[in-house]
């Protein structure tokens, strides 16, 4: 028993030193590295159909996730993949209103104009956050994209480890995707993919905690 409490003793204490980590990173990068990488990859003019498949990796992942919890209607799938199911739905719904409220209150400018003359770094030297600022020219940090992606394919990960290659490659494919397209400063992303593992890591958390006082009262009553 004394070991097992280390043993989650431990996995919390690295669980806060990586987050911990990951804000430093992301609070590094909106001061120092944003605006010149943003600089860079406008200068290079980097594009093409493979950066743009990248930089929508989220959508294959939200296909992935709809067809398990589509599912539900198949008795065989409901049964077998229940905690999944549950898992992936928290997460969508969490990450959705994460997403929203985030960026509205953050309110940061793009690294490049996008729509109706949005103020951005690379137009107009405007990189800035403006808390609660309404409309989608302020809507740049967290990146959307990052949140979803690392949100999702880390609750994938944890209930398919075999095929944590092609998780860590969707993670890994989202960031060169967005950054090579200029659409998100590096900060964006770093933000989006801390939250959205956050999301999932407190989804799986919580519903394991769940599932097992489930148990533990079903085995009393038995």
């Amino acid at each position: 028993m004394k070991n097992i409490s280390l043993l989650e003793s431990n996995r919390v204490l690295t669980a806060l030193l990586g987050y911990g980590f990951m804000l430093a990173l992301t609070i590094v990068s909106i001061n120092f590295w944003d605006r010149p990488i943003a600089d860079a990859m406008h200068a290079h003019g980097y594009s093409g159909t493979l950066l743009k498949l990248l930089s929508q990796i989220p959508t294959v992942l939200e296909v992935i996730a709809a067809i398990f919890i589509i599912g539900v209607l198949i008795k065989r799938s409901r049964e077998r993949f229940s905690s999944l199911i549950i898992n992936l739905i928290a997460t969508i719904v969490l990450a959705s209103l994460l997403r929203v409220s985030a960026k509205m209150a953050f309110g940061r400018t793009w690294p490049e104009t996008w729509v109706n003359d949005n103020p951005s770094w690379i137009n107009d030297g405007v990189e800035a956050f403006h808390p609660f600022a309404q409309g989608v020219a302020y809507n740049s940090f967290p990146s959307g994209h990052a949140l979803f992606t690392f949100s999702l394919a880390t609750v994938l990960w944890y209930h398919f480890p075999r095929l944590r290659p092609v998780w860590l490659a969707c993670m890994l494919g989202v960031f060169i995707g967005q950054l090579g397209q200029n659409y998100h400063f590096l900060g964006d992303l770093l933000a989006g993919a801390t939250l959205g593992t956050l999301i999932a890591h407190m989804v799986i958390l919580v519903s394991n905690k769940a599932r097992q006082h489930f148990h533990s009262q079903k085995h009393k009553q038995a």
